[in-house]
Protein backbone atom coordinates (compact mmCIF):
# COMPACT_ATOMS: atom_id res chain seq x y z
CA UNK A 1 0.00 0.00 0.00
CA UNK A 2 2.75 2.43 0.96
CA UNK A 3 4.70 1.41 -2.16
CA UNK A 4 1.73 2.22 -4.43
CA UNK A 5 1.33 5.62 -2.80
CA UNK A 6 5.03 6.29 -3.25
CA UNK A 7 4.92 5.34 -6.94
CA UNK A 8 1.82 7.50 -7.58
CA UNK A 9 3.47 10.45 -5.81
CA UNK A 10 6.63 10.00 -7.86
CA UNK A 11 4.68 9.85 -11.11
CA UNK A 12 2.76 12.98 -10.14
CA UNK A 13 5.93 14.93 -9.33
CA UNK A 14 7.63 13.69 -12.50
CA UNK A 15 4.65 14.75 -14.58
CA UNK A 16 4.62 18.19 -13.02
CA UNK A 17 8.33 18.63 -13.66
CA UNK A 18 7.85 17.65 -17.29
CA UNK A 19 4.99 20.11 -17.69
CA UNK A 20 6.97 22.96 -16.10
CA UNK A 21 10.07 22.17 -18.15
CA UNK A 22 8.08 22.33 -21.38
CA UNK A 23 6.48 25.70 -20.58
CA UNK A 24 7.77 29.01 -21.88
CA UNK A 25 8.83 31.97 -19.69
CA UNK A 26 5.95 33.66 -17.89
CA UNK A 27 5.23 37.17 -16.54
CA UNK A 28 7.91 38.97 -18.53
CA UNK A 29 8.18 42.54 -17.25
CA UNK A 30 10.42 45.57 -17.87
CA UNK A 31 10.97 47.91 -14.93
CA UNK A 32 12.30 51.45 -15.39
CA UNK A 33 11.23 55.04 -16.15
CA UNK A 34 8.88 55.97 -19.01
CA UNK A 35 10.91 59.16 -19.62
CA UNK A 36 14.66 59.78 -19.64
CA UNK A 37 16.72 62.94 -19.99
CA UNK A 38 19.34 62.97 -22.73
CA UNK A 39 22.80 62.59 -21.21
CA UNK A 40 21.46 61.12 -17.94
CA UNK A 41 21.75 57.34 -17.44
CA UNK A 42 18.65 55.30 -16.53
CA UNK A 43 18.58 51.67 -15.34
CA UNK A 44 16.10 49.11 -16.70
CA UNK A 45 15.57 45.58 -15.42
CA UNK A 46 13.85 42.68 -17.14
CA UNK A 47 12.25 39.97 -15.00
CA UNK A 48 10.36 36.74 -15.71
CA UNK A 49 9.42 33.36 -14.25
CA UNK A 50 11.08 30.36 -15.88
CA UNK A 51 10.91 26.65 -15.08
CA UNK A 52 14.63 26.62 -14.35
CA UNK A 53 16.96 29.43 -15.44
CA UNK A 54 15.95 32.55 -17.38
CA UNK A 55 18.27 34.00 -19.99
CA UNK A 56 17.80 37.66 -20.92
CA UNK A 57 18.77 39.62 -24.04
CA UNK A 58 18.10 43.32 -24.69
CA UNK A 59 17.67 44.69 -28.19
CA UNK A 60 18.06 48.46 -28.54
CA UNK A 61 18.52 50.26 -31.89
CA UNK A 62 19.46 47.03 -33.64
CA UNK A 63 22.10 46.05 -31.07
CA UNK A 64 21.93 43.14 -28.61
CA UNK A 65 23.03 43.22 -24.96
CA UNK A 66 22.98 40.19 -22.63
CA UNK A 67 21.80 40.25 -19.02
CA UNK A 68 18.65 41.13 -17.11
CA UNK A 69 19.76 44.77 -16.51
CA UNK A 70 20.42 47.47 -19.08
CA UNK A 71 21.65 51.04 -18.61
CA UNK A 72 20.29 53.53 -21.17
CA UNK A 73 22.15 56.78 -21.87
CA UNK A 74 20.64 58.68 -24.78
CA UNK A 75 22.29 61.47 -26.82
CA UNK A 76 19.03 63.28 -27.60
CA UNK A 77 18.82 62.55 -31.33
CA UNK A 78 15.74 60.32 -30.97
CA UNK A 79 12.49 61.43 -29.37
CA UNK A 80 11.37 57.87 -28.60
CA UNK A 81 13.36 54.69 -27.94
CA UNK A 82 12.05 51.10 -28.01
CA UNK A 83 13.58 48.71 -25.50
CA UNK A 84 12.97 45.02 -26.24
CA UNK A 85 13.75 42.30 -23.71
CA UNK A 86 13.70 38.67 -24.87
CA UNK A 87 13.61 35.88 -22.29
CA UNK A 88 14.50 32.27 -23.17
CA UNK A 89 14.39 29.10 -21.09
CA UNK A 90 17.43 27.02 -20.22
CA UNK A 91 16.96 24.77 -23.26
CA UNK A 92 16.52 27.80 -25.55
CA UNK A 93 13.39 26.20 -26.99
CA UNK A 94 10.93 28.85 -25.91
CA UNK A 95 11.17 32.64 -25.81
CA UNK A 96 8.98 35.58 -24.89
CA UNK A 97 9.64 39.26 -25.69
CA UNK A 98 8.44 42.42 -24.01
CA UNK A 99 8.76 45.91 -25.57
CA UNK A 100 8.87 49.22 -23.71
CA UNK A 101 8.61 52.65 -25.39
CA UNK A 102 10.64 55.37 -23.66
CA UNK A 103 10.32 59.14 -24.24
CA UNK A 104 13.60 61.05 -24.48
CA UNK A 105 13.61 64.62 -23.14
CA UNK A 106 16.36 66.74 -24.67
CA UNK A 107 17.25 69.79 -22.52
CA UNK A 108 19.67 71.22 -25.12
CA UNK A 109 18.48 73.18 -28.15
CA UNK A 110 19.68 75.74 -30.69
CA UNK A 111 17.84 79.06 -30.72
CA UNK A 112 18.31 82.58 -32.09
CA UNK A 113 20.43 84.56 -29.64
CA UNK A 114 18.49 86.80 -27.26
CA UNK A 115 21.28 89.39 -27.57
CA UNK A 116 19.95 90.45 -30.97
CA UNK A 117 16.84 92.53 -31.58
CA UNK A 118 13.58 90.64 -31.08
CA UNK A 119 12.37 91.87 -34.47
CA UNK A 120 15.61 90.71 -36.03
CA UNK A 121 15.57 87.15 -34.74
CA UNK A 122 14.33 85.74 -38.02
CA UNK A 123 17.15 84.92 -40.47
CA UNK A 124 17.31 86.94 -43.67
CA UNK A 125 19.75 87.03 -46.56
CA UNK A 126 22.15 89.97 -46.21
CA UNK A 127 21.71 90.39 -42.44
CA UNK A 128 23.75 89.37 -39.44
CA UNK A 129 22.38 86.56 -37.33
CA UNK A 130 23.33 84.64 -34.16
CA UNK A 131 22.49 81.18 -32.87
CA UNK A 132 22.99 80.08 -29.26
CA UNK A 133 23.44 76.59 -27.84
CA UNK A 134 20.78 76.79 -25.11
CA UNK A 135 20.89 74.91 -21.76
CA UNK A 136 24.55 73.93 -22.20
CA UNK A 137 25.99 74.49 -18.71
CA UNK A 138 29.74 74.56 -18.10
CA UNK A 139 32.05 72.76 -17.81
CA UNK A 140 31.31 71.39 -21.27
CA UNK A 141 32.84 71.23 -24.73
CA UNK A 142 30.58 72.50 -27.53
CA UNK A 143 30.87 71.76 -31.24
CA UNK A 144 28.45 72.74 -34.03
CA UNK A 145 26.79 70.60 -36.70
CA UNK A 146 25.09 71.52 -39.95
CA UNK A 147 22.83 68.92 -41.56
CA UNK A 148 24.30 66.32 -39.22
CA UNK A 149 27.95 66.98 -40.16
CA UNK A 150 30.62 69.07 -38.35
CA UNK A 151 30.19 72.75 -39.31
CA UNK A 152 33.01 74.26 -41.35
CA UNK A 153 33.37 77.97 -40.62
CA UNK A 154 33.99 80.41 -43.43
CA UNK A 155 34.95 84.09 -43.35
CA UNK A 156 31.36 85.13 -42.51
CA UNK A 157 31.14 82.90 -39.42
CA UNK A 158 32.72 82.96 -35.99
CA UNK A 159 32.22 81.44 -32.53
CA UNK A 160 32.19 82.91 -29.05
CA UNK A 161 35.07 82.06 -26.72
CA UNK A 162 33.10 79.18 -25.17
CA UNK A 163 31.70 78.06 -28.58
CA UNK A 164 28.21 78.60 -27.19
CA UNK A 165 27.19 81.19 -29.81
CA UNK A 166 27.53 80.98 -33.59
CA UNK A 167 27.82 84.36 -35.39
CA UNK A 168 26.93 85.07 -39.04
CA UNK A 169 28.15 88.49 -40.14
CA UNK A 170 26.15 88.16 -43.38
CA UNK A 171 23.66 85.40 -44.20
CA UNK A 172 23.60 83.81 -47.65
CA UNK A 173 21.18 81.31 -49.19
CA UNK A 174 23.84 78.62 -48.84
CA UNK A 175 23.46 78.93 -45.06
CA UNK A 176 20.06 77.24 -45.28
CA UNK A 177 19.96 73.98 -43.35
CA UNK A 178 19.64 72.27 -39.99
CA UNK A 179 21.87 73.51 -37.15
CA UNK A 180 22.66 71.60 -33.95
CA UNK A 181 25.19 71.84 -31.16
CA UNK A 182 26.91 68.83 -29.62
CA UNK A 183 27.59 69.16 -25.90
CA UNK A 184 30.26 66.95 -24.33
CA UNK A 185 30.41 66.77 -20.54
CA UNK A 186 33.01 64.19 -19.53
CA UNK A 187 32.19 61.00 -21.42
CA UNK A 188 28.54 61.94 -21.93
CA UNK A 189 27.47 63.76 -25.11
CA UNK A 190 24.12 65.32 -26.01
CA UNK A 191 23.15 66.49 -29.50
CA UNK A 192 20.66 69.34 -29.35
CA UNK A 193 17.29 69.66 -30.93
CA UNK A 194 17.71 71.23 -34.37
CA UNK A 195 17.08 74.77 -35.56
CA UNK A 196 16.30 75.25 -39.26
CA UNK A 197 17.45 78.23 -41.28
CA UNK A 198 15.46 78.52 -44.49
CA UNK A 199 16.58 81.28 -46.85
CA UNK A 200 15.22 80.02 -50.15
CA UNK A 201 12.28 81.47 -52.08
CA UNK A 202 8.77 80.02 -51.89
CA UNK A 203 6.06 80.76 -54.47
CA UNK A 204 2.62 79.43 -53.55
CA UNK A 205 -0.46 79.73 -55.75
CA UNK A 206 -4.06 78.52 -55.56
CA UNK A 207 -6.17 78.28 -58.72
CA UNK A 208 -9.94 77.88 -58.76
CA UNK A 209 -13.12 79.99 -58.94
CA UNK A 210 -13.91 82.60 -56.29
CA UNK A 211 -17.60 81.68 -56.67
CA UNK A 212 -18.67 78.04 -56.47
CA UNK A 213 -22.06 77.21 -57.97
CA UNK A 214 -24.42 75.10 -55.89
CA UNK A 215 -24.60 71.51 -57.16
CA UNK A 216 -21.70 72.06 -59.58
CA UNK A 217 -18.24 70.61 -58.95
CA UNK A 218 -15.41 73.13 -58.71
CA UNK A 219 -11.71 72.29 -58.69
CA UNK A 220 -8.98 74.03 -56.67
CA UNK A 221 -5.27 73.33 -57.10
CA UNK A 222 -2.33 74.37 -54.93
CA UNK A 223 1.09 74.73 -56.52
CA UNK A 224 4.34 75.47 -54.69
CA UNK A 225 7.80 76.25 -56.03
CA UNK A 226 10.57 76.07 -53.43
CA UNK A 227 14.33 76.30 -53.42
CA UNK A 228 14.46 73.33 -51.03
CA UNK A 229 12.21 70.27 -50.80
CA UNK A 230 8.62 71.11 -49.93
CA UNK A 231 5.14 69.63 -49.95
CA UNK A 232 1.67 71.16 -49.70
CA UNK A 233 -1.35 70.50 -47.49
CA UNK A 234 -4.76 72.10 -47.12
CA UNK A 235 -6.18 73.78 -44.02
CA UNK A 236 -9.90 74.48 -43.59
CA UNK A 237 -10.08 77.46 -41.22
CA UNK A 238 -13.81 78.04 -41.77
CA UNK A 239 -14.84 74.47 -40.98
CA UNK A 240 -15.48 71.46 -43.19
CA UNK A 241 -17.22 72.36 -46.48
CA UNK A 242 -20.85 71.25 -46.77
CA UNK A 243 -21.61 69.15 -49.81
CA UNK A 244 -19.45 66.65 -51.67
CA UNK A 245 -15.82 67.34 -50.81
CA UNK A 246 -12.71 65.42 -51.92
CA UNK A 247 -9.11 66.41 -51.13
CA UNK A 248 -6.48 64.56 -53.17
CA UNK A 249 -2.96 65.84 -52.55
CA UNK A 250 -2.69 69.32 -54.09
CA UNK A 251 -6.26 69.22 -55.49
CA UNK A 252 -9.68 69.86 -53.98
CA UNK A 253 -12.95 68.84 -55.67
CA UNK A 254 -15.99 70.49 -54.11
CA UNK A 255 -19.68 70.31 -55.00
CA UNK A 256 -21.39 72.70 -52.51
CA UNK A 257 -24.88 71.96 -51.23
CA UNK A 258 -25.87 75.17 -49.37
CA UNK A 259 -26.17 78.52 -51.08
CA UNK A 260 -24.63 81.54 -49.37
CA UNK A 261 -21.96 79.70 -47.43
CA UNK A 262 -18.41 81.05 -47.46
CA UNK A 263 -15.42 78.74 -47.40
CA UNK A 264 -11.71 79.52 -46.89
CA UNK A 265 -9.24 77.13 -48.53
CA UNK A 266 -5.69 77.66 -47.23
CA UNK A 267 -2.74 75.95 -48.92
CA UNK A 268 0.27 75.52 -46.60
CA UNK A 269 3.76 74.84 -47.92
CA UNK A 270 5.85 72.59 -45.69
CA UNK A 271 9.53 71.74 -45.51
CA UNK A 272 10.39 68.46 -43.67
CA UNK A 273 12.60 70.33 -41.19
CA UNK A 274 11.60 73.98 -41.32
CA UNK A 275 7.85 73.36 -41.06
CA UNK A 276 5.46 75.98 -42.49
CA UNK A 277 7.44 78.11 -44.95
CA UNK A 278 4.57 79.77 -46.79
CA UNK A 279 0.81 79.79 -47.29
CA UNK A 280 -1.95 81.43 -49.31
CA UNK A 281 -5.74 81.42 -48.86
CA UNK A 282 -8.67 81.64 -51.25
CA UNK A 283 -12.12 82.78 -50.08
CA UNK A 284 -14.94 81.04 -51.94
CA UNK A 285 -18.64 82.00 -51.86
CA UNK A 286 -21.43 79.63 -52.92
CA UNK A 287 -23.89 81.11 -55.44
CA UNK A 288 -26.86 79.90 -57.50
CA UNK A 289 -25.98 77.78 -60.48
CA UNK A 290 -26.25 79.75 -63.70
CA UNK A 291 -28.37 78.38 -66.55
CA UNK A 292 -26.44 76.17 -68.95
CA UNK A 293 -27.55 75.17 -72.42
CA UNK A 294 -25.17 72.21 -72.13
CA UNK A 295 -22.80 70.84 -69.46
CA UNK A 296 -19.54 72.72 -69.23
CA UNK A 297 -16.65 73.11 -66.82
CA UNK A 298 -16.60 75.90 -64.30
CA UNK A 299 -14.74 79.01 -65.43
CA UNK A 300 -11.57 79.48 -63.40
CA UNK A 301 -10.73 82.86 -61.97
CA UNK A 302 -7.26 84.31 -62.03
CA UNK A 303 -4.94 82.49 -59.62
CA UNK A 304 -4.35 83.91 -56.17
CA UNK A 305 -0.59 84.05 -55.76
CA UNK A 306 1.51 84.61 -52.70
CA UNK A 307 5.26 84.99 -52.83
CA UNK A 308 6.67 84.14 -49.42
CA UNK A 309 10.21 84.51 -48.22
CA UNK A 310 11.81 83.66 -44.91
CA UNK A 311 12.89 87.31 -44.75
CA UNK A 312 10.96 89.84 -42.66
CA UNK A 313 9.65 93.05 -44.19
CA UNK A 314 11.47 95.28 -41.70
CA UNK A 315 15.04 96.13 -42.64
CA UNK A 316 16.96 95.94 -39.39
CA UNK A 317 20.65 95.47 -38.77
CA UNK A 318 21.94 94.21 -35.46
CA UNK A 319 25.02 92.57 -34.04
CA UNK A 320 25.36 89.90 -31.40
CA UNK A 321 27.13 90.61 -28.18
Amino acid sequence: MQLDMYINLLLTITGLVQVVTASKPQWVKISGPDEVVAGVSALYECSAICSRTCYYTWNVKGQSFPGSKFTLTENGVDTFISLACTVTDEDHKHFVSEIRSVTVINPVSVKPSTNQSVLNQQPKVGRSFCLTCDAASPPVTITWLKDGEPLTLDSRMSLSTDNGTLFFSLLEESDSGQYQCKVLNGNVSVISKAYWIYLGYVIVSVTGPNRAEIGIQSEYTCDAQCRMDCTVQWALHAGFPRGRFIAEGPKILWTPSDIGQTQVFTCITLNPGAGNIGQVSKIVTVVEARPRPMPSNAVLAKPSIAVVSSATLLILVSTCV
